[in-house]
């Protein structure tokens, strides 16, 4: 997912898809059900039991994948509920495999194809031992042939190869819908993770230009509409430019944090000629994929206001790893934030990127230094 120009689409986010997995298999299930006839009261009551859980999980998803990210043990709830559902339901007869399988979605999200699959396989290995205990062992039962041997089958693979897929494919999905949102080369968009102070009369603009920043000096009076259109044209194609150099793909996807941050940073110095200095304290931990890919995305953004916004002339980035956090700020020596504050309406990348980071518990904030200039730091908590 490096290199995405645009803010993650909301409607992809890891809570929302986890709700939304509920709700479609649970139609699905609805309409097996119904085609096939056998809406009894057993299952008119699991139907009703599983909307009961699908509007919980909707309303309390937000809270509930911080509750999961701090203990995934928690995760062993929503594995039970799926057993007790298929138990519920008619135990080998229950048409509501696929409604509970929805419980593997978010071990999936949270830890890849990996975790989808140990999900899959304790959900099987607790589907099994609660129907022994029910009094139903598949052994007797494919003796008495009440159990065919491709229902046993499906009911230990189904579950571990559904979690399987979810996360390579909701990867794809992502994939799919960030390819199609991706601008034009000459894409208007502008970046608008902090609104800026306009800059004093007597101060020079600040175009940027591939290599380097060139100085232009002005008059104190206002300038013409000619040179202001020239002038814009100029800052934005800059802008342009650097968009396109700070969001290129990185060497590989799974690059260690540190080193993203030295290849981002780099990119910018080189390309606008701002002194920039980098400084990583405490040891190196490991950074789950969906936060580094969160951490790097927030420094590209940042980087990017600097050029367009600050007129700085130096940047100071810091990477803290603490012992259950890690800190990434990132300061420039510029002219402030517009009316001393960030939050204006309509600016859609900043309200994202806090979207995105109280999914994973994490913290924005965006302030000004005495000296001059803005801070933006972002912690996020550490599995």
């Amino acid at each position: 997912m490096s290199g995405t120009r645009l803010p993650p689409n909301p409607w992809l986010a890891d809570h929302v898809i986890f709700f939304t997995s509920r709700w479609m298999v649970w139609g699905a299930t609805l309409l097996w059900v119904l085609a096939q006839g056998l809406l009894d009261a057993t299952q008119l009551w699991a139907l009703c039991l599983a909307l009961l859980v699908n509007m919980l999980a909707t309303r309390f998803a937000q809270s509930y994948l911080r509750i999961v990210r701090r203990n995934p043990a928690t995760l062993m709830i929503d594995i039970v509920y799926g057993v007790a559902l298929v138990l519920f339901s008619g135990g080998w007869d229950s048409a509501f495999l696929l409604c509970a399988s929805s419980s593997l979605v978010l071990p999936a999200l949270m830890y890849g194809w990996r975790g989808g699959i140990m999900a899959g396989l304790t959900f099987v290995s607790i589907d099994l031992a609660a129907l022994w205990a029910a009094g139903a062992p598949p052994a007797d039962r494919l003796l008495t042939g009440e159990v065919s041997g491709m229902t046993l089958a499906l009911t230990m693979m189904a579950p571990p190869l559904f979690g399987a897929l979810v996360h390579p494919l909701v990867e794809m999905m992502r994939d799919y819908v960030e390819h199609r949102r991706a601008p034009s080369r000459r894409s208007p968009e502008r970046s608008d993770m902090r609104p800026r102070r306009s800059a004093p009369p007597d101060a020079p603009s600040l175009p940027r230009e591939s290599g380097g920043v060139r100085s232009i000096s002005r008059d104190a009076s206002e300038p013409s509409p000619v040179a202001q259109a020239t002038r814009i044209r100029t800052a934005e194609h800059g802008a342009d430019e650097l968009r396109r150099l700070l969001f290129a793909p990185l060497a590989a996807t799974d690059v260690e944090l540190g080193t993203a941050i030295d290849i981002l940073t780099s990119r910018f110095s080189q390309h606008t000629g701002i002194a920039v200095r980098v400084t990583q304290l405490g040891r190196a931990r490991h950074v789950r994929h969906a936060q580094r890919q969160l951490l790097v995305r927030l420094a590209q953004e940042a980087l990017l206001n600097v050029q367009q916004h600050a007129h700085a002339s130096s940047v100071n980035v810091t990477l803290r790893y603490d012992s259950s956090s890690v800190v990434l700020m990132i300061q420039d020596d510029g002219i402030g934030l517009l009316d001393g504050t960030y939050e204006r309406p309509g600016w859609r990348s900043l309200r994202t990127l806090q979207y995105r980071l109280a999914e994973h518990d994490g913290r924005l904030d965006v302030f000004e230094l005495d000296g001059g200039g803005v801070t933006v730091r972002v912690s996020l908590p550490l599995d």
